[in-house]
């Protein structure tokens, strides 16, 4: 609102921002959900893992240029007997999982739909059908209210007739690594939610983000506490202070540069033809080149000299977050050379167990690309 800079000298810092959805075209998650705080923490020094598993959510709803586009219609209406069907009327699950069907996992699904779109199958406007029509409207209004009103609200009719769905950009499995107690490995830096990675693997089961957030947000308070309690406040280095406003307020003012709104879209297309549900050796190493040609763009970027509810400056600030985890899912993605869960390479379509029992593992370097290794996985229980 005011664009003024606070410096905090926190004793313990929890880092909880949530994922990075929006770096993709269709995101169910709100605008803010740029990644902010993944990137901070690579920034910083921080390992982070998982960064190439990504979960799309089958049914978000398509509802042209408003705000609802991409939010979740929920599993319960395909698990209630609703039809998945593309432009030509046909169920097309019946080509990618004849005996689940609709039923099948998310990123079966949403691989599906997106297929099926990429291959003319679609709509016009780039969505598949979600049908619930044939279980009666008396009982979709019943059971479902609160999807049959927002399907409303963009003139859908969900107990009536088919609405437009397509797969939608829903939770990063990936992000800091942290330990039992949410330590990050930097000093005071505790990270909890959809900022950590680990917690899920290469996939995450519906309901789980919430009870993550729950069980993880508690141990990271008890454990911030029980950290502050015999530290003294960190003196704040004035310096850095005054080369991170520097670095925030660069673009304010500037002459000639593109806008960072078109940009961002740029990215967001990029990031779903090249870097989301479907990927390939050279669609990512594509996306890569693409993606240092956009961050000198961006960072070239003008948005206007002032600072009271500057919209143009907040979203150049999140692009360049948005343009840090989107460089590290790519990377990730280019190292894992296997299918597995919602990594999908269509290069390498299957698991590979002999080779990719493993996290793959990213942090800062000295150059403009990170430092990226494997490191097993240790079963202790239940081997995949």
């Amino acid at each position: 609102r005011s664009g003024e800079f606070t410096a905090v000298n926190a004793k313990a810092t929890l880092m909880a921002t949530g994922g990075g959805a929006r770096m993709y075209t269709i995101a169910a998650p709100s605008l803010e959900k740029c990644g902010d705080g993944m990137a901070l923490c690579y920034q910083a020094g921080c390992v982070l893992q998982d960064m190439e598993m990504y979960q799309f959510h089958p049914t978000g709803l398509v509802a042209g240029e408003t705000i609802i586009t991409g939010s979740v219609l929920e599993e319960g209406l395909r698990g209630a007997g609703g039809y998945l069907l593309n432009a030509l009327g046909e169920r097309f699950m019946e080509r990618y999982d004849p005996e689940r069907m609709e039923r099948s996992t998310r990123d079966m699904v949403s691989r599906a739909g997106y297929m099926e779109i990429q291959a003319g199958r679609g709509t016009p406007d780039g969505a598949v059908l979600l049908d619930v029509s044939h279980l009666g409207a008396e009982f979709v209004e019943r059971t479902f209210p609160g999807m049959a009103a927002r399907c409303r609200e963009v003139g859908f009719d969900l107990g009536r007739a088919p609405v437009k769905v397509s797969p939608t950009a829903h939770f990063h499995m990936g992000g800091v690594r942290i330990d039992q107690l949410c330590r990050s490995g930097l000093d005071g830096l505790f990270v909890a939610g959809e900022d950590s990675g680990g917690v899920h693997g290469a996939n995450r089961l519906g309901g789980n983000g919430v009870a993550e957030s729950t069980v993880f947000g508690a141990l990271a308070g008890d454990s911030m506490a029980e950290f502050a309690t015999d530290r003294s406040r960190p003196v704040v280095d004035g310096k850095q202070v005054e080369d991170t406003i520097a670095k925030a307020t660069q673009p304010m003012g500037r002459n000639g540069g593109e806008n960072i709104h078109s940009i961002r879209k740029e990215i967001e297309s990029l990031m779903w033809d090249k870097g989301g549900i479907v990927r390939s050796g050279p669609g990512i190493e594509a996306a890569l080149a693409s993606l240092e040609e956009l961050a000198h763009r961006a960072w070239e970027a003008s948005v206007p000299a002032i600072k009271v509810y500057n919209m143009a400056w907040q979203e150049w600030l999140d692009v360049q977050s948005i343009l840090t985890v989107a460089h590290l899912t790519c990377q990730s993605a280019l190292a894992r050379r296997e299918s597995r869960g919602s990594h999908y390479r269509s290069d390498y379509p299957e698991p590979d167990d002999g080779n990719w029992l493993c996290n793959v593992l990213v942090q800062q370097d000295s150059g403009p690309r990170p430092r990226v290794w494997q490191e097993d996985v240790d079963f202790t229980r239940l081997r995949p």
